[in-house]
This record gives structure tokens, C-alpha cells and sequence, in this order.
């Protein structure tokens, strides 16, 4: 495709928009073609790719698992609202988070996984040490997925899966949730200082 269409694409770029495309094609040829419409005449990278698809990089998925394992809700509800206001595709964000934490899932068990993640040697430490955190983290974002795709409050279903990571205790209290999310979003509308990873438990 690349040689035909003369135009100079990242593998990393490609790989992306086949992962997306989930086994499609006739979706990955159109993802392509729309992408090298936004950056005609240029090269296609990954951020690139991205930024068009209205995906987040990985840096994002490292930022907002480190809020979830610290139990830092204030701060990982904040990271969503960053992600809000960049206009990032959610229900794509809910399938690449997945993705993340199942990959990382895979290299859990090796010795040098400090090299690929950006986690605290604490919290490397809490995963190694139950694997079934990530299994039950999977699962909440999967369920999700399902959810997601045609809800017309993806914002919300993200928060309150968010909040059942941090709180396992809470999974089952819908109406609890709710309340704690309009809580922490109107204390994100005043500007109240955020806390620091950690600190809120």
C-alpha cells in the first residue's frame, strides 16, 4: 500500500490502525485513507495517527494506572477530564486501556518489567504480588467496552468504572458512585487544588 500509494507511513503508525481495525480490512484501508488526508504530503506517524483518530498515547494509560493503584481518585477523575477537554475518542480510549492493561498483564511475570512500565517499585510489587488486580481491572474496563459503544454518557460510565478500581468496595453501589463522582466534578468546576498521588484514599 505504502509503495502504491507513494506515501511514507511508521510501521508503529500501521500497526496501530490494524489493532483498531480488529481484524478488518475494509476498516483499516478507510482509517488509512483518512488519516493520510488530514497529513497529505507528509509523513504518516504514530502521534499523528492519533491525534487524527482522537486516540491518547500509552503515556497517558502509564499516568492514569499509577492514580488507580496510589487510590488517587481525585487525581485519575482528572486525567478523564483531560482527556474530555482534548476531544479524545472515549469509546476508543475505553478499547486501548483495555488493551494496555492486558498487555501488561502478559509481561507481568518478567523480571525486567521496570523497563517497559512506568510504575513505582511499590506498586510493581502490589501487581506481581496479586495477579488477580489485573484481572478484575480487565474485566470492569470490558464490561465497559460493551457499554460504552453506544451510551450517550461515556464520560460518566468511565468515571464510575474508575472510581470501582480505586474503591472495590463501592463496585456495587451505582447510586454511591454517582454521588461521589457529581462530588469530585464540582470540586474540579471550583479549581479545588488537586491531590497528590497518594494522598487520597
Amino acid at each position: 500500500y505504502k509503495r502504491q500509494e507513494q506515501v511514507r507511513v511508521e510501521d508503529r503508525a500501521l500497526r496501530y490502525i490494524a489493532k483498531v481495525a480488529d481484524g478488518s480490512m475494509r476498516d483499516a484501508l478507510s482509517l488509512l485513507d483518512q488519516c493520510i488526508a488530514f497529513y497529505l504530503g507528509q509523513e504518516l506517524t504514530y502521534d499523528k495517527v492519533l491525534d487524527t483518530l482522537g486516540a491518547v498515547d500509552t503515556e497517558i494509560f502509564s499516568r492514569l494506572l499509577r492514580q488507580i493503584l496510589d487510590k488517587n481518585i481525585t487525581g485519575a477523575i482528572q486525567t478523564v477530564e483531560t482527556l474530555v477537554i482534548e476531544g479524545r475518542e472515549l469509546g476508543q480510549f475505553v478499547t486501548d486501556f483495555t488493551w494496555y492493561l492486558r498487555n501488561l498483564m502478559l509481561v507481568q511475570s518478567s523480571d525486567d518489567m521496570e523497563d517497559v512500565l512506568d510504575i513505582s517499585s511499590e506498586n510493581l510489587a502490589l501487581l506481581k504480588e496479586e495477579a488477580s488486580i489485573l484481572m478484575r481491572y480487565i474485566r470492569i474496563f470490558s464490561e465497559l467496552g460493551s457499554q460504552i459503544k453506544y451510551a450517550s454518557q461515556k464520560r460518566i460510565l468511565i468515571e464510575i468504572a474508575v472510581i470501582k478500581l480505586c474503591k472495590p468496595e463501592m463496585e456495587k453501589d451505582y447510586t454511591s458512585l454517582v454521588d461521589r463522582i457529581d462530588s469530585l466534578e464540582k470540586k474540579l468546576e471550583k479549581g479545588v487544588v488537586m491531590a497528590a498521588p497518594g494522598s487520597a484514599r
